[in-house]
């Protein structure tokens, strides 16, 4: 170890639910095009139905973009809740594009209902997987660090853990041999 790091945590449910969702829409993509391939746009869209859901070009560039979006933010706390967030909006504009627009988003993504019911499930999953990983660690427990020690491997040190400028004091502090103070 080169120094003092940060205590290592553990994967977020926003980390998880980005992984998940960037695999899934990345492989639904690349699967779309073997299935639907037509770039048309305008009204009469030409289109395909991959597992009951419409697909064209764009609709599965659209989806491969959202799903390398979700991965690039997922190695991070932070940035997965970030991606997270702005892929929810995303999907519910896009939810909200396809139920105005009857067969199509914007002109030139095929959608039906079943793909207007999942861009919202997907929009409230994303949500929920955000709000939950909200970061409610105090200060102290935040910034904790690894130090190396020759006779221990690792200590955890830091605010909070007893460890300011030396070993904690196996003694007590207040010297319980007093007698007691009384009140009269």
């Amino acid at each position: 170890m080169s120094g003092p790091q940060l205590v290592p945590q553990r994967i977020s449910p926003a980390q998880v639910t980005a992984i998940v969702l960037g695999l899934v829409l990345v492989a639904a993509g690349l699967v779309g095009f073997a299935v639907d391939t037509s770039w048309h746009t305008g009204s009469g869209l030409e289109h395909h139905k991959l597992l009951g859901l419409q697909v064209n070009g764009w609709h599965n560039v659209v989806h491969i973009a959202s799903g390398l979006l979700l991965l690039i933010g997922a190695p991070s706390r932070k940035g997965s809740r970030m991606v997270l967030r702005l892929f929810a909006v995303a999907y519910i504009v896009v939810t909200i594009a396809g139920i105005a627009g009857g067969d199509d988003a914007f002109g030139f993504i095929p959608i039906n209902t079943g793909d207007d019911v999942l861009h919202a499930v997907l929009a409230l999953v994303a949500l929920w997987a955000a709000a939950l990983s909200k970061d409610r660690r105090d200060t102290l427990e935040r910034d904790r660090v690894v130090v190396s020690e020759p006779e221990d491997d690792a200590r955890v040190v830091g605010p909070g853990s007893g460890h300011v400028g030396g070993p904690r004091s196996i003694t007590p502090r207040i010297d319980r041999r007093l007698p007691q103070k009384t009140h009269r």
